[in-house]
């Protein structure tokens, strides 16, 4: 009778910490999807990226 108790108490707690992490799972995911950057920064911030790197290339090839 006592390890019945615990096994359903065990169950239904371990439940509960299913549901807990998945609520939060989901509201992870929907903050990465919804984001606010235009095409336009996006592209901006990755030319930026590619001509500081360029610029290392450049410079470690110009010693």
């Amino acid at each position: 009778m006592n390890a019945e108790m615990n096994f359903e108490m065990n169950f239904a707690r371990n439940n509960r910490e299913e549901r807990e992490n998945v609520k939060k799972n989901d509201n992870a995911n929907i903050v990465a999807e919804n984001c606010n950057c235009s095409v336009y920064s996006m592209v901006t911030v990755a030319g930026g990226v590619l001509m500081a790197i360029g610029a290392v290339i450049y410079s470690l090839i110009a010693m």
